[in-house]
């Protein structure tokens, strides 16, 4: 079952990096060979004869150049193979490029080969650097006795040659499976109601860019998980070209780790440099469920109705503030883990809400490239990366807000908001205070004595009575309230009492 997760995953980038390499035209006229210049060496993608003062022929061959210096003999993890050249056609403005008997071939696995079979796809110029581009998303995609069925798709967009990258993506499918075997012995593994993206990227009289994306896909069906459905929405604003480019094209190196400190430094610059702007983005997911080993849960069983996470990003200051906010409802918890947790102390709804505010990034990034640059990236005796980011927040004066903490168990309920920043000074390195309410004590003593648990019991009958009563109309316990400090001196107080007094107390053993 996980090397089908494995194979599902292989056809669907096979399937998009031949696409988007097939998209994605090079408008540059052909440089002329001069006289007693070394002859071109052959083309691993062949290209069948064409004009290449034409339309067609500066397309296919822009096609052709990118497919081979990405995709053809150079390529040492994967290589496209065709039954046929390239070949084009024209119709009015728009031309149509045709790669006959379309496969990936892995360099070490000769045999291990993704059929695409035969694409076509309609380029359409729109001034000197922009190309509209659409295509069909093959039926089949196959390797060896395995299948990815895809009842329909297309793909569309916009190329600008000039950025080497899209600006506009449409893309859906429906009816999307993983089939493992031949015939009346194939299994389905894997199934997908429909999957559609959008993405737009819009520069602006200022240079500036802003974006658009989303993603939606829903009923999805794999062994051990389901999930009714996920949509992905995310935006930003004011982004200069130079942050566009890392993020669309070497954030992965970014995001996976850079090969050499000074590597890691060059990374760091544009965000050093480069302006950052506004972004947020949310995730939901509706109808979840996980059972059995594949969900870690030992035989049990993960769901909930929904799951939302929001995370938001302002730049355009000398300081940034990042946010970000997950609540999910109706939850449900079985299995191994379920059954070391009681079940009235099961959470069945739960919200985190956070702020983090002037965050000195910029400086941060800087200070990092600026270390990594000179192989100081907290070796003995050298100042380390968590120093340096401490040091900086505590110059920039930033916080963490809590704005919301709110967990809802069967038998109670936690509420809590607060702030906090950083103080070298202090004895834990941050100060702050934070409110919070709970409910349901009397509910926890009782589920304590019951498990025998004399501690717990003493505990909660000494926050009991710490805590300041609050009734809500209509509600028929209160909530008890609590003001928690955490001061310079190290010293933490609840509700103005020490709480080191409180714990001496408890009959702690």
């Amino acid at each position: 079952m996980r090397t089908g997760k494995r194979i599902l995953a292989s056809a669907v980038l096979a399937c998009v990096l031949v696409l988007a390499g097939a998209v994605q035209p090079v408008a540059a006229s052909l440089d002329p060979v001069e006289d007693g210049a070394p002859a071109p060496a052959a083309r691993a993608i062949p290209v069948a004869p064409v004009d290449p003062g034409s339309t067609a022929g500066r397309i296919v061959l822009g096609v052709a150049d990118w497919l081979e210096q990405r995709f053809g003999s150079g390529s040492q993890t994967v290589r496209l193979v065709l039954d046929a050249p390239i070949w084009a056609e024209e119709w009015g403005d728009a031309v149509t490029l045709h790669l006959p008997g379309a496969r990936l071939v892995e360099p070490s696995v000769p045999l291990a080969q993704w059929e695409l079979g035969d694409l076509a796809i309609a380029v359409m110029p729109q001034g000197e650097t922009a190309y509209d581009f659409e295509t069909a998303l093959p039926p089949a995609i196959d390797k060896g006795p395995d299948r990815l069925a895809i009842g329909q798709g297309t793909v569309s967009g916009t190329w600008r040659s000039d950025l080497e990258i899209t600006t506009r993506l449409d893309a859906n499918a429906a009816d999307i499976r993983f089939l493992e075997g031949k015939g009346s012995q194939a299994v389905e593994t894997v199934s997908l109601g429909a999957l559609s993206v959008a993405d737009e990227l819009v520069e602006g009289d200022d240079g500036l860019w802003d974006g658009r994306s989303t993603l939606t896909l829903s009923e999805l069906e794999v062994e051990g998980f389901s999930l009714g459905r996920l949509d992905v929405a995310g935006s930003f604003e004011d982004f200069d070209s130079d942050l566009i480019l890392q993020m669309r094209g070497d954030f992965g190196a970014f995001a996976g780790g850079a090969s050499s400190p000074t590597a890691l430094g060059d990374l760091l610059m544009p965000l050093v440099e480069g302006r950052w702007g506004k972004s947020e983005m949310t995730i939901t997911l509706h109808d979840l469920t996980a059972t059995g080993d594949d969900a870690d849960l030992g035989g049990g069983e993960l769901s909930l109705r929904r799951l939302e996470w929001r995370v938001g990003a302002d730049g355009r200051g000398d300081f940034a503030d990042l946010s970000t906010r997950i609540s999910a409802t109706d939850v449900v918890l079985g299995g191994a883990t379920a059954s070391e947790i009681p079940p009235a102390l099961l959470p069945h709804a739960a919200t985190v809400d956070v702020v983090l505010s002037r965050l000195p990034l910029r400086r941060i990034a800087d200070s990092l490239s600026g270390l990594a640059k000179r192989g100081e990236m907290g070796g003995p005796g050298e100042e380390s990366m968590m120093e340096v980011i401490l040091d900086h927040l505590d110059a920039a004066d930033s916080s963490l807000e809590i704005r919301e903490i709110h967990v809802v168990t069967p038998s109670c309920e936690l509420r809590a908001e607060g702030r906090l920043q950083v103080e070298p000074a202090s004895v834990f390195g941050i100060i702050g205070r934070m409110d919070a309410r709970v409910r349901g004590l009397n509910a926890l003593m009782a589920l304590a004595a019951e498990e025998g648990d004399e501690e717990a019991v003493a505990m909660l009958i000494v926050l009991q009575g710490l805590g300041r009563p609050v009734f809500d109309e209509g509600a028929d316990e209160p909530f008890y309230a609590y003001e928690i400090d955490l001061r310079r001196d190290g010293a933490v107080t609840v509700n103005g009492i020490p709480f080191d007094m409180l714990l001496g107390d408890l009959p702690l053993q």
